[in-house]
C-alpha cells in the first residue's frame, strides 16, 4: 500500500458560514461529517435553490465561534455501534440536543435562536435581508457534504491574492465560504 496523502487536520463548521472547530475525529457518512452545519439563516434576498446568507454577503458572520451546548451529542450517532453491527444507518440526535451558542465577536455568548444574535447578525445588510433560522439534520452545503482540499492547494491559492490560510473560517481549507 503507498500513502497518498495525510489529514492534517478535520473541521466541523455547525453554523454555515461562522468560523469552524478543529476536531480530533469525526463521523462522516453519507450527508457528510456529523454536526456539519446543521444550522443556515435563510435570507429572503438570496435565491430559491441557494436560500442561506453566507459570508460572501455578510463578511462579519467569519468573526462568530458556535460551540455545541452538548459536544458529546455532536461527536457522533447516538446509535452508531448497534447501526454498525446491524449494517443499518445510525441515527442523529434529537435536534434539542444538537443545539449551538454562538461567541460574538465582542465575546457574548447567546444561543443560536436568540433574536439578539439575528440582529447582530443582520446589522449592516440590506433591507431586502428578512433572515430566519434554518435547522437540520443533514448538513446545509453549497454542493457536496464533504471537502478535502490538499494544503499545497491552499498554499498556492493563498501566494496568488497574498492571502493567508485560515482553516477556521469556511468549509475548505481557505479563505472563501
Amino acid at each position: 500500500m503507498s500513502i497518498i496523502g495525510k489529514v492534517d487536520s478535520l473541521w466541523r463548521y455547525p453554523v454555515k458560514s461562522m468560523r469552524g472547530e478543529e476536531l480530533d475525529e469525526a463521523f462522516a457518512g453519507f450527508s457528510g461529517i456529523y454536526g456539519d452545519r446543521l444550522f443556515a439563516f435563510r435570507s429572503s434576498a438570496s435565491p430559491k435553490g441557494f436560500p442561506y446568507l453566507t459570508a460572501r454577503e455578510q463578511r462579519r458572520l467569519l468573526q462568530y465561534r458556535p460551540h455545541f451546548r452538548l459536544p458529546d451529542k455532536a461527536a457522533r450517532p447516538i446509535n452508531l455501534a448497534e447501526a454498525e453491527k446491524m449494517g443499518a444507518n445510525p441515527l442523529s440526535a434529537d435536534l434539542s440536543e444538537l443545539m449551538v451558542d454562538v461567541e460574538t465577536p465582542d465575546g457574548k455568548t447567546l444561543a443560536i435562536d436568540d433574536p439578539a444574535l439575528m440582529d447582530m447578525v443582520r446589522t449592516g445588510l440590506d433591507e431586502k435581508h428578512r433572515l430566519t433560522l434554518m435547522q437540520s439534520q443533514r448538513a446545509m452545503t453549497d454542493c457536496r457534504p464533504v471537502s478535502i482540499f490538499s494544503l499545497q492547494s491552499a498554499r498556492q491559492l493563498a501566494e496568488e491574492p497574498s492571502t493567508p490560510v485560515d482553516k477556521r473560517r469556511s468549509g475548505q481549507t481557505s479563505m472563501w465560504t
